[in-house]
């Protein structure tokens, strides 16, 4: 970039990262004298109406949003077609640098990590703006152990019925092994696609895994719709049952079954990290340490609007690229981030090791310490004493927990018995746990009826009362405890069709009008050729799948088995007449002339008598 000023007040310096769509410098501001980091958008973008759009919004969603754990954005704007924001400096790296330099982390760790990306979501989530692209890549980790969320480029407004959706034309927008399932299909993302996410980022960070992987972006998606995912403990047993059920809930399919926010979720992670990991070393329940007087901590940027960068930084090429850092450097990726560059480096250092407790909207508090988050390098205090007191206790534990298991071995194998221990001590057995069953495709009735025969409860999570049910909440086989509630999905009860009998041995054409009659389009009445059959006539239907009187459901389809199928019939043979040769008819004689008859003369009658008299 042949520009130096943007502005009139911001000076770049050198590149410090690159993205896909910017470019990010280490500057100065002219005008308050301090440090900063500038994201230009590059210049063959500049002229894109929908990358401008694109880059715009991410300054817009991020300064109006004030947390901590949101990076800070001083200013934005445009200059000579140059479009630019401007960030708080960050020195550290980004949570996939992180993890790929430290492998697995600790759970009390991965909590806190969690934790802050959940407070910063929260932030945003009560403006009504959902991030849609966290991942390991856009949370930053900071020297002093500080986590800030970065990179609202592809943030909506999740209430904004023209929210951009998941895919635009040429180009794809966020990672799709950290979409949720509404997500991957395109749908309108709510706060819980965000808790969705961080879910697998939680997963990653204790298992070195996501929980989908595929060779191309559309199983990865098809995954995250259909599949369940391996629990977390699987990959790592010392995951506590606790922590694993609320990386499991993050990861549920239906919306309503996560938690509803970045701040509930950070509400289960307090709770969580009192009960399951106890509390830091030094800290009492409701306590808040503050950091020492003078540093560059939360309490100065408490105020000021925040704004998440990008994340090019897993592709600066140097580790010694921008660092700020004295010049031995520290262990790990070396690297520059937006973030805060006020405060004496020592004291930033400094404030790492203190103990303190996080303030959420809930009014509860997070009792857990940074060391571990913050990077050690040349120069900062290290507490041997602390250290060698720890290692000391760790001796102890080890040596507690050895002897105790000796005298548990020992009592199950009869040497000594130990009250409470030994098989003749009995303790009230735990709740028993049921078997989930397989609620698919039942009524709500139905599921009903089921849930109660295995002491559970069902509870329809979305969808149609009169429909059927789509997906469950819990898995089948899954063991939970009795009467939990079981979310259901249900979806619009099919249309099914009944496959009517006495289809077999009759034509085909017959067997085709008697299914329509029933019901069956021509889309749902497939034939196939059965084979020659010299026993039936041509077109004679042997066999139906489904059989008759089963029934189908819309869109199913009925396979009919023809015998003969094609064949025409053969027509009986007719008989040639053969031709008879017209006889000569024969000469009929001359008539014989019929002679006249001769008239028979009448007989002359006798005279009558004479007539005597009388005498």
């Amino acid at each position: 970039m042949q520009i130096e000023v943007l502005g009139e007040r911001y000076r770049l310096q050198e590149a410090i990262g690159r993205g896909g769509m910017a470019t990010i410098y280490r500057g100065r501001d002219l005008h308050m004298e301090r440090d900063v980091a500038i994201k230009v958008l590059r210049e063959v973008y500049s002229t894109d109406p929908k990358f401008v759009t694109r880059f715009q919004r991410e300054a817009k969603a991020a300064s109006s949003l004030q947390h901590p754990n949101i990076v800070q954005v001083y200013d934005y704007g445009q200059s000579d077609g140059n479009y630019f924001i401007v960030m708080e400096l960050i020195e550290g790296t980004d949570l996939r640098r992180y993890l790929r330099s430290r492998g697995l982390l600790a759970v009390d760790r991965a909590i806190i990590i969690a934790h802050d990306v959940a407070l910063g979501l929260g932030a945003a989530h009560r403006r009504q703006i959902v991030h849609r692209d966290v991942k390991p890549q856009n949370v930053l980790v900071g020297r002093d152990g500080s986590i800030k969320l970065t990179d609202f480029g592809i943030a909506s407004v999740y209430k904004d019925i023209n929210a951009e959706r998941l895919t635009t034309t040429g180009m794809t927008l966020g990672t799709v092994q950290y979409y949720a399932p509404e997500q991957a299909q395109g749908e309108i993302v709510s706060p819980a696609a965000d808790v969705y996410a961080l879910g697998i980022v939680m997963y990653e960070m204790l298992t070195g895994r996501t929980p989908f992987d595929g060779d191309t972006p559309v199983a990865v998606a098809m995954q995250h719709i259909q599949d369940t995912p391996v629990p977390p403990s699987h990959f790592n047993p010392n995951i506590p049952p606790a922590l694993e059920d609320v990386i499991l809930r993050c990861l549920e399919k239906i919306p309503e079954m996560r938690y509803r926010d970045g701040s509930s979720l950070a509400r289960a992670l307090e709770t969580l990290g009192q009960e399951e990991i106890g509390l830091a070393h030094g800290v009492t329940p409701g306590s808040v340490s503050t950091p020492p007087a003078g540093s560059s901590g939360y309490g100065a940027a408490v105020s000021s609007p925040r704004l998440g960068v990008s994340s090019p930084y897993g592709q600066i090429s140097s580790p010694n690229q921008g660092v700020a850092a004295p010049a031995q450097g520290y262990p790990g990726d070396q690297m520059l981030i937006p973030g805060p560059a006020t405060g004496d480096p020592m004291m930033v250092a400094e404030q790492g090791t203190v103990p303190y407790t996080a303030t959420t909207g809930s009014g509860t508090t997070r009792p857990f310490q940074r060391d571990d988050l913050a990077y050690p390098y040349p120069g900062r205090p290290q507490n041997n004493s602390r250290a060698a007191g720890f290692v000391t206790a760790l001796i102890v534990l080890a040596a507690l927990l050895l002897l105790g298991f000796s005298f548990f071995l020992a009592a199950e194998l009869g040497v000594v018995h130990i009250p409470g221990l030994t098989p003749a001590a009995t303790s009230t057995p735990g709740p028993n746990l049921v078997t989930v069953p397989t609620f698919t495709n039942l009524t709500f009735d139905e599921a009903q009826q089921l849930a109660q025969q295995n002491h559970l409860q069902v509870k329809i999570i979305k969808g149609p009362q009169d429909g059927v049910v789509l997906h469950q909440s819990s898995q089948p086989g899954d063991k939970i405890a009795p009467n939990m509630v079981i979310g259901l999905e249900m979806q619009k009860k099919p249309t099914t069709h009944t496959v009517p009998s006495g289809l077999l041995k009759k034509p085909l054409d017959v067997v085709t009008k008697r299914l329509k009659d029933a019901g069956f389009t021509d889309a749902q009445i497939s034939s196939l050729d059965a084979g020659p059959d010299a026993t039936l006539p041509p077109n004679t239907v042997i066999r139906v799948d489904p059989p008759e009187g089963q029934t189908v459901t819309e869109g199913g389809v009925v396979v009919v088995y023809v015998a003969n199928l094609g064949v025409n019939p053969t027509p009986s043979p007719t008989a040639t007449a053969t031709q008879q040769p017209t006889p000569t008819p024969t000469k009929a004689p001359a008539p014989t002339p019929t002679p006249t008859p001769i008239k028979t003369p009448t007989p002359t009658p006798p005279p009558p008598p004479a007539v005597t008299p009388t005498p």
